[in-house]
């Protein structure tokens, strides 16, 4: 009898160990997905639902990763990167699952996303046929959409052009950042949507001459729909120093030289042609005279 009330109490004590592991397991999985995740575009922490999408699809489970993806873009506040993934999978697997509809709306949303996206020939017709119907409907689109941004900076400051190109109205709004070092936050701006934008640039600190920037085109869900560049990744240009031209580049033509043109001028009043010849692209340079030759009215005097 005790050791049958032993054996009893030694289970209980085992079930009731299983049950609070389970409960605190289902605790830790409920905090986990509790906490709040980074807000805003381009964070560089992908939520791990983009994570399992991706190893659903790898394990062949269509339904759970086609789930998850549709979950994953519905989130606010997803980086470009993430988009695009979701997408990828969401796209593929409505096509596998017999969705024709779904898949094309998903592969069209991907290439407004990523215009470079191409399908896998290899997926078959069932994947390839609802891809080639939404690139059909992208390639009608009056433009192609994105972002593009150029610097034109100096050491005491210049702009920055940010151009975007929004056919199918998904943006609410672009910013654009830049920063004078390599650490630290970005001085941040919010422009309008469309023909290009100029943004200032403030002088370089002493010292500085690289710039990072970067601009992304943001939807209502606050998701980095379209980016040249990011805050982790950004794009960079280096400033002259000095208030020379704009573009980044040091240096500047021979032409722009009043040198050039002094020496030019005094070659020609003294009727000097070395510099002429030389200067002569269809003439080889076999063919050039180095002697002055003198010109009498419309002839060579002898």
């Amino acid at each position: 009898m005790r050791r049958s009330r032993s054996g009893q109490d030694r289970r209980s004590r085992v079930v009731a160990l299983v049950v609070a592991a389970s409960v605190a397991a289902a605790s830790v999985a409920t905090i986990a997905g509790a906490q709040p995740r980074p807000k805003g575009p381009g964070v560089g922490q992908a939520p791990a639902d983009v994570e399992t999408a991706e190893q659903l699809y790898a394990k062949l489970d269509y339904e759970q990763a086609n789930a998850t993806a549709e979950r994953i873009v519905k989130q606010r506040g997803l980086a470009h990167d993430q988009l695009v993934r979701a997408y990828r999978v969401l796209a593929v697997t409505s096509a596998i699952l017999g969705k024709e509809e779904e898949a094309q709306n998903a592969f069209f949303q991907l290439l407004v996303f990523d215009p470079e996206y191409a399908a896998d020939p290899n997926l078959g017709p069932k994947v390839n046929n609802p891809f080639v119907e939404a690139r059909g409907k992208f390639r009608a689109l009056a433009q192609k959409p994105g972002i593009e941004i150029t610097a034109q900076v100096r050491s005491d400051g210049g702009q920055l052009r940010v151009t975007t190109r929004d056919p199918t109205h998904l943006v609410r709004s672009v910013r654009v950042g830049y920063r004078w070092t390599s650490l630290g936050e970005y001085s941040v701006s919010q422009i309008a949507v469309g023909d290009p934008t100029a943004v200032e640039v403030s002088g370089a600190p002493s010292g500085r001459t690289r710039l990072d920037f970067y601009a992304q085109a943001v939807d209502e869900r606050d998701n980095a729909v379209f980016e040249a560049g990011n805050a982790q990744v950004p794009k960079s240009a280096f400033a002259e120093s000095g208030g020379g031209g704009g573009g980044g580049k040091g240096g500047g033509s021979i032409f722009s030289s009043p040198l050039f043109w002094i020496f030019a001028g005094a070659a020609v009043a003294g009727g000097g042609t070395a510099l002429f010849f030389a200067l002569r692209p269809q003439d080889p340079p076999s063919k050039a005279q180095l002697s002055p030759v003198i010109v009498c009215g419309t002839e060579v005097c002898k």
